[in-house]
């Protein structure tokens, strides 16, 4: 049985505590981590692909040892068929997610001499039919891995105020015109480029995308190399919501451990105030 010493020296140190400020105390436990994509089938997801529609017409698709293998060996289709995604079917907000991704060695026509290229789409619309519904793409083409297209929405680029991509608040007085969106095939288009090169082109890359509200920091082996503030839908809606999906665009490639976690109003405090959590 504990002395009355003990015991009066637990209550001074809870006391102690309480009193701290909360800037002080224990940051807030993260969510844990769940596997977006299963790594045994795509339940959860649906498919586009071009030329074929809502279904795996031409074999694009293998599920390898829980990676993704797109538009390898197997994959039989025209070239029309080497454009598609998967997506989820629930929607996300406010969330912390983390995969890896690799290129094969094929591409397909009309890219065979063109760069690499794949993609992370998020806040995406829910059309099912369209090969690049409204959306946010964070980039994975070699050399501009980070990269922001928006695809029928516009965003504010985070400007680089002493070389690094601002981050987590917009300070007043920075712009808030949205650059000119650049229309072709139906769809408007914003190319915000990221700062820093932390790609491997030959081997597996780490991204990690966090987004809260209307915005969004985008990470390339363990670096924010863009940011995007007061991102808006087509209607000029706050964008901060939606499906996330994986592309293929006529290049082989493997994506890996696709994970996320949730960001609760603390963490997402945390990170309005230092950057992280």
């Amino acid at each position: 049985m504990p002395s009355r010493r003990t015991l009066l020296q637990g209550l001074a140190a809870a006391a102690a505590t309480c009193a701290l400020p909360a800037s002080a105390r224990a940051a807030p436990a993260p969510s844990p981590w769940r596997p977006l994509f299963n790594g045994r089938n795509l339940d959860g997801w649906t498919i586009y692909q071009d030329g074929e529609g809502n279904r795996d017409a031409h074999d694009a698709i293998r599920i390898e040892k829980g990676v993704l293998h797109m538009l390898g060996p197997s994959f039989t289709g025209p070239d029309k068929a080497s454009f598609g995604h998967i997506a989820t079917t629930s929607l996300h907000a406010n969330y912390h997610l983390r995969m890896d991704f690799r290129f094969g060695e094929r591409r397909f026509a009309p890219r065979v001499w063109q760069r690499r290229n794949s993609g992370l789409l998020y806040h995406m619309a829910p059309e099912l039919d369209r090969l690049f519904p409204d959306c946010v793409e964070f980039q994975f083409e070699e050399g501009d891995i980070g990269d922001a297209i928006m695809v029928n929405t516009r965003a504010l680029q985070g400007p680089l105020l002493g070389g690094t991509p601002l981050w987590p608040t917009y300070f007043p007085g920075l712009p808030t015109e949205y650059a000119e969106q650049v229309k072709a095939g139906g769809i408007a288009r914003q190319w915000h480029r990221h700062a820093g090169t932390y790609e491997r082109m030959d081997g597996w890359n780490t991204v990690d995308l966090v987004v809260f509200g209307d915005q969004a920091a985008h990470m390339v082996n363990g670096r924010i190399v863009n940011t995007l503030f007061r991102m808006i839908d087509r209607n000029g809606q706050p964008l901060t919501h939606g499906r996330i999906a994986l592309e293929f665009e006529a290049a082989e490639v493997f994506m890996r451990n696709v994970m996320i976690r949730d960001l609760g109003e603390a963490e997402i405090a945390l990170i309005r105030k230092q950057g992280s959590y």
